[in-house]
């Protein structure tokens, strides 16, 4: 795991990138790596920070992005409005988006729980199309 990275231009910086050694019990659902960003904001990201996030994602090679958002994303699911569109539109590209809460984070009790959670979110992506937040 390397932390605060930024890009060669100094231009884009990630969160935390990830190599996934995808151990027994772990996140073998997931690619070898990935990219994870961290928003802990009072209000809901938005479609542009999510695009954005999106598109570092993508520049970095990576088909895999965990968005840490303490109050979740702008739009409704249902209706892959705002930010869920950037969701959807991502999957399209081959780019899988993945949102967790600070809410889900609360109701963790121990890193099994993670992992179970970011499988049923990866899960979910695929069986709604676009970001899913149950």
């Amino acid at each position: 795991m390397q932390r605060n990275t930024l890009n060669y231009y100094g231009t884009e910086e990630v969160d935390i990138t990830v190599a996934n050694e995808k151990a027994d019990g772990g996140l073998r659902m997931l690619p070898e790596i990935f990219l994870v960003e961290c928003k802990n904001w009072s209000h809901p990201v938005d479609s542009t920070t999510l695009g954005y996030f999106v598109n570092v994602v993508v520049d970095r090679g990576c088909s895999l992005g965990i968005l840490a958002a303490a109050n979740g994303i702008t739009g409704h699911q249902e209706h892959r409005s705002r930010a869920h569109a950037i969701g959807a539109a991502a999957l399209v590209r081959g780019i899988r988006i993945l949102v967790i809460t600070a809410s889900d984070l609360r109701g963790l009790q121990n890193p099994g729980d993670l992992v179970k959670l970011l499988h049923h979110r990866n899960l979910a992506l695929t069986a709604h199309g676009t970001i899913h937040l149950s």
